[in-house]
C-alpha cells in the first residue's frame, strides 16, 4: 500500500474511533467535527491534497470553538490523540 493510502486509512480509522466515542458519550459537538473531517478526507486521493487537508485540520488541537483541548474522558482522549498523531504525520513533507 502506498504511503498516502496508509495515512488515509489511519486518518479514517481515527475519525471512526472519534465518531463512535462521541456517539457513546453523547458529544454532538465532536461528533459533528468527526463528520466534517470525514467529509474533508473522503475526496483525498493524492499526497498534496492529503497534506493540505491535514494541515487545515490541525488547528482543532490548538483550542477555541470545537477544539479538542478539553476531552474529559480517557476514551475521548485516546480517540483525539490517535487522530492528532495521524494528522501530524500526514501534514509532514515526505
Amino acid at each position: 500500500m502506498a504511503h498516502t493510502e496508509q495515512l488515509l486509512v489511519e486518518i479514517r480509522g481515527a475519525l471512526g474511533q472519534l465518531s463512535r466515542t462521541a456517539q457513546a458519550e453523547r458529544d454532538s459537538s465532536r461528533g459533528a467535527v468527526a463528520r466534517n473531517l470525514a467529509a474533508t478526507f473522503s475526496g483525498v486521493t493524492d499526497r498534496g491534497t492529503l497534506r493540505d487537508a491535514a494541515r487545515e485540520s490541525l488547528p482543532l488541537f490548538r483550542g477555541g470553538m470545537g477544539s479538542f483541548q478539553d476531552v474529559g474522558t480517557a476514551p475521548m482522549a485516546d480517540a483525539v490523540e490517535r487522530l492528532h498523531r495521524a494528522l501530524s504525520r500526514a501534514s509532514q513533507r515526505w
